[in-house]
């Protein structure tokens, strides 16, 4: 297999990042490639390596080569953002049991009423 540099790094990144399958014009003019030949040759290349697949309404994602990403649900996100999220989830999971455990503490509702008089 070909490495993937360039012009097709490029298109093989674009088509990663949508949601379904993409038509050749809007590739072509999207990247600013000259032309849609172009488009077609590097496409093909890609095609050929199975990286990429022709459907009826344009090309989609094959198979993801790139290390530094997963696909969930069809879509492929890179493993730091997947890491951040699910990080984030967790830290506010555990934020939210531990106001949760403060507000149910007689401390907590003893000086709140306390103030509030």
């Amino acid at each position: 297999m070909e490495s993937l540099t360039g012009t097709r790094r490029k298109i093989y990144y674009y088509l990663m990042k949508q949601r379904g399958p993409v038509p050749l014009r809007r590739i072509q003019r999207e990247l600013d490639l000259s032309s849609p030949s172009l488009a077609l040759y590097h496409l093909k290349k890609l095609e050929e390596n199975g990286l990429v697949k022709e459907t009826e309404e344009g090309y989609i994602v094959a198979k993801i080569v790139l290390e530094d990403y997963i696909r969930v649900k069809k879509f492929p996100y890179t493993k730091i953002s997947l890491l951040r999220f699910l990080l984030c989830r967790l830290y506010n999971f555990a934020l939210g049991n531990q106001l949760h455990k403060s507000l149910l503490s007689d401390s907590f509702l003893l000086n709140s009423y306390s103030h509030s008089c």
